[in-house]
């Protein structure tokens, strides 16, 4: 299992705004959180499956693409990653 916090700042909701992005990797599937407050927040995640071709073979960097990618596609969230 590998956890991931960053800042980011959500780009798709109006007026930019900060939010913390969270992630969880597991082998076979991930979950994922972006927390701007308790009112605000989002989940999401993916299986692995044969479409997608799974994650556990990713780089950090690439798995992270992955995220966004599923959170702009799926949910409509689109973010840049903040200073850390």
């Amino acid at each position: 299992m590998q956890e991931y916090e960053r800042q980011i700042l959500v780009t798709s909701e109006g007026p930019e705004f900060p939010a913390r992005l969270k992630v969880i990797r597991l082998p076979a599937s991930w979950y994922a959180v972006i927390w701007e407050r308790p009112e605000r927040y989002a989940t999401f995640s993916q299986d692995r499956t044969e479409k997608n071709g799974g994650h556990e073979h990713m780089s950090n960097e690439a798995f992270l693409a992955r995220v966004r990618l599923v959170a702009s596609f799926s949910f409509g969230i689109d973010f840049e990653w903040g200073q850390q």
